[in-house]
């Protein structure tokens, strides 16, 4: 028995409300694997944001 096949299995005797909460966490992962897959191919562009950012310099003061 295939792992897609043992899932299916468990599925069908699942209730209703659990089969939502699994469907919504597949669409979900599907989604988030996607965007990060898009933006791992992307180049960085070093210093694209530099200046925009300030730190105190009481930052790491107790």
């Amino acid at each position: 028995m295939t792992l897609l096949e043992k899932i299916v299995t468990e599925l069908a005797s699942a209730p209703e409300p659990l089969l939502v909460k699994v469907l919504d966490f597949i669409q979900l992962n599907k989604i988030a694997s996607t965007t990060v897959s898009d933006s791992e191919n992307l180049p960085r562009t070093p210093g694209l944001y530099q200046g925009q950012i300030w730190m105190s310099e009481d930052f790491n003061d107790p």
